[in-house]
């Protein structure tokens, strides 16, 4: 029903279209008997008999639609409420991307189809810097700048997850053959995200990132002991910092 109780569209049009259907076939049916067995009718007689069909089918109609328009309704109500909370179950709130529990799923199920491809490991550099200076909303802006940027550079077909507070793990099928290359991207488009977001132009967000082939005998948690190690082992060959973050006052 629309508002102010009055019947939608959709009840007029499938009432009308029912009330004619149904005058159509009433006014034939009693025409042909009467012809068949050579009866005349006097005009209240055929009056009745046309608007008779439409005084029962409109009021049936319009009940009958309107009912099922609402449990329609109700319907698409439920699906809508359903999704939301399976894509709740399935997400991480503060980025979008997929939970813990959801990527190990996917990423299961892409492996016992044999799809191959590689397993990163990233998390925020300096963000207890970060959180220390410039506040934990700055940390958050820089958090969810980054998944924004892993999105933007490791592209859609990629399961991409936040695992921890800063820690973020993706699996890319074929493969990423420039790792360094990949880590420039994100840290761009990570820096972009962060001043969209209304950040400091003295923070330029950065991540590090591990990196490992995804072997058919290693296992989800096996993968990620391996690809930490590489992850850590970066960081400290490497010193990734923001650029020229002041102290606040």
């Amino acid at each position: 029903m629309a508002k102010f109780g009055l019947p939608s569209a959709y009840v007029l049009k499938r009432t009308a279209q029912v009330t004619l259907i149904a005058a159509t076939i009433s006014i034939s049916i009693s025409t042909g008997i009467r012809w068949l067995i050579g009866a005349e009718a006097d005009g209240i007689t055929i009056a009745v008999r046309i608007v008779l069909p439409f005084l029962i089918a409109i009021p049936l109609g319009l009940v009958w639609f309107s009912r099922l328009e609402a449990l329609e309704m109700s319907y698409r109500l439920l699906l809508k409420q359903t999704s939301q909370l399976a894509r709740k179950a399935n997400t991480d709130p503060m980025t979008g991307l997929l939970n813990r529990r959801s990527f190990i799923e996917q990423f299961e199920t892409a492996r016992a189809h044999k799809v191959t491809g590689s397993f990163i490991m990233a998390d925020v550099d300096d963000l207890k810097m970060i959180n220390d200076q410039y506040g934990h909303l700055a940390g958050d802006d820089a958090i969810i700048s980054v998944a924004e940027a892993l999105k933007t550079v490791l592209g859609e077909e990629s399961l991409i997850a936040r695992v921890g507070g800063d820690e973020f793990c993706a699996f890319v099928p074929g493969g990423v053959w420039d790792v360094e290359g990949m880590r420039t991207a994100v840290n761009v488009e990570a820096a972009r995200f962060f001043q969209q977001r209304g950040g400091t132009s003295h923070l330029h967000p950065s991540v590090s990132i591990g990196h490992q082939a995804c072997k058919q005998n290693l296992s989800f948690r096996e993968l990620v002991e391996k690809t930490d190690g590489s992850l850590y082992s970066k960081k400290r060959s490497r010193s990734v910092v923001a650029e020229d973050i002041p102290t606040r006052s």
